[in-house]
This record gives structure tokens, C-alpha cells and sequence, in this order.
């Protein structure tokens, strides 16, 4: 039975959930279908943070819109605020940087109407090293970098419980935890907050970083070379993100039905391809 779209969205937008894992593959699931559209624009503004998110959609997305008669202008900001902002404030029409926890917690935070329409191939949070070169190395001591933003600083203790190195106290919610929810530290690990965009130049100053992929990958680290790569779990794989009174809109449509198709697909999974070693989202894997 044939799905209407404004249904989906309409429910989407009232239940204020927009921008969760189920949000998105009705959204997906439902792109084929004809609806009336409000006006559209064909001249698009992308905003990224510093990483390969932009080449990714300039390289693979933006030719296949160019077929329909759009395009595609892209904005580099340099931290994980402005691109939101600059969206919620119609400087720019989607943004393509962030992981869907990042995005819920921060448009709660700051009271916008923001939605996810589609999760993308990401690169992994790592952790680095110019000193060791492997997890057995690590010195009784060590300092390690970590990012000062809550979402990305609990993702970085979880990945370093992953790697064996720290424990976290199994009673906590581990998606809030902080330095002091570690209830083992066998190696006396020692932590210094930075900015997420800091990461990379902190290895210099440091004997570690937990660095997000992003940052890692712009700031020409080895991501094979990591010590330990984190294996994302559900919410920490990367959206579109837009505005929510943009979600019925042919723009939105177009780029979702290009983000599923076998194109789309083929680049990102061709071998020796710079974003063959990016985690796939689940719709990629069937």
C-alpha cells in the first residue's frame, strides 16, 4: 500500500522526533513517492566542518544533483557550532558534519528545529599516538587528549573502554559520562580537555588524542594507523541535517534518493577509494 510522505514528515515534525534512526529510513523508505511541494530552490548552501565530509558530497551527491538542474556552494566552518547555527538562521540549507546524538543534544540545548533526512558512510573516532605504536606501549601516566564537548568527551571514554584501557562505571548512562565516571584506570591515565578541532595538533603536545574522525582524517593521520578504531554504534553514525520545515521539500527528496542509489553506493565502496574504509550505515549493508 502506497505511503504518503506529508503523513510521515507531519508526524515526524509533531512528535518532535525528527532526526532518529526510524525518522530516517520512513523518510527513505517513502522518497519515491509523488507529493505537491512548496517552492523550491535549486541553488543549495552545504555547511561542513574541517574533514571529508564536504569532497564526499562535492565528489559523489553534488553531480548527481547537478543532473536535476541544482547547485551546490559549500561553507568550511571550524568548529561543531556555527554549522547548526548558521542553518537554523537560513545561512545555509543543510549541513553535513555531525552525528545524530551531537545533533539532538545540541538542538535541545539551543531550542532549534533541526532534522537528520539521512545517515552517510563516517569515519570512526581513533585514538593516536606519535609515541606508541600500539595499545601495549602505554606508559603508567600517559596523557591523553580528549575532546572538551560532553557528547565527544563520553564518546571518547567509551572508546578507550572499548580499547581495554579505562573502565567506566557500569551503573552510569555511559552517553553522559565524564572523567569522573571512571572506575578503573589501570594505567594512571592522565586527561587534558581540548577542543574537538584541537585534537590533531595536541598529539604534539601529549602522549595520546581521541581524535573524531573528521578531524583525523583533514588533519592527515593515518586512520589504519590508529591504536584502537572505534566501531560506531547506533547515533554516532553522520547525518544531512536540515531544517524541519524543510522536510517536504524536492531538495531534501533528491538527496536521499541519491544517497540510496547504486551510484552512491559504487563510490563509496570502490576499492582503494579515499572513503572505502568509512563505516557504513545499515541501509548500505544490505
Amino acid at each position: 500500500m502506497k505511503r504518503l510522505l506529508p503523513l510521515l514528515i507531519v508526524a515526524a515534525i509533531m512528535s518532535g522526533c525528527a532526526g532518529t534512526s526510524n525518522d530516517i529510513r520512513d523518510i527513505i523508505e517513502s522518497a519515491a513517492y509523488s507529493i505537491d511541494l512548496p517552492a523550491e530552490r535549486l541553488n543549495l548552501v552545504l555547511g561542513v566542518a574541517a574533514g571529508p565530509y564536504g569532497d564526499m558530497f562535492m565528489e559523489s551527491i553534488t553531480p548527481a544533483l547537478a543532473t536535476k538542474g541544482y547547485t551546490v556552494n559549500v561553507v568550511v566552518y571550524n568548529d561543531f557550532i556555527q554549522p547548526n547555527m548558521a542553518l537554523a538562521n537560513n545561512e545555509i540549507d543543510l549541513n553535513m558534519f555531525q552525528h545524530t546524538q551531537y545533533l539532538n543534544n545540541f538542538k535541545l540545548e539551543h531550542d532549534l528545529d533541526l532534522s537528520a533526512i539521512a545517515e552517510i558512510p563516517t569515519v570512526s573516532m581513533g585514538v593516536f599516538s606519535d609515541i606508541y605504536a600500539n595499545l601495549d606501549e602505554i606508559e603508567t601516566g600517559a596523557v591523553v587528549a580528549i575532546p572538551d564537548d560532553a557528547t565527544n568527551l563520553a564518546r571518547a571514554l567509551r572508546v578507550l573502554e572499548s580499547a581495554g584501557v579505562i573502565t567506566l562505571d557500569p551503573q552510569i548512562d555511559k552517553s553522559r559520562a565524564t572523567e569522573n565516571d571512571i572506575s578503573r584506570n589501570q594505567r594512571g591515565l592522565v586527561f587534558v580537555k581540548v577542543p574537538a578541532t584541537e585534537l590533531v595538533e595536541a598529539l604534539s603536545d601529549n602522549d595520546m588524542a581521541v581524535v573524531n574522525g573528521n578531524f583525523a582524517f583533514a588533519g592527515g593521520l593515518d586512520i589504519a594507523g590508529a591504536l584502537y578504531n572505534e566501531v560506531l554504534q547506533e547515533g554516532y553514525i553522520n547525518v544531512i541535517a536540515v531544517r524541519t520545515e524543510d522536510l517536504p521539500r524536492q531538495f531534501v527528496r533528491d538527496i536521499i534518493d541519491i544517497i540510496n542509489s547504486q551510484g552512491f553506493r559504487d563510490f563509496i565502496t570502490e576499492p582503494g577509494g579515499k572513503f572505502n574504509g568509512f563505516q557504513r550505515p545499515r541501509y548500505m549493508l544490505t
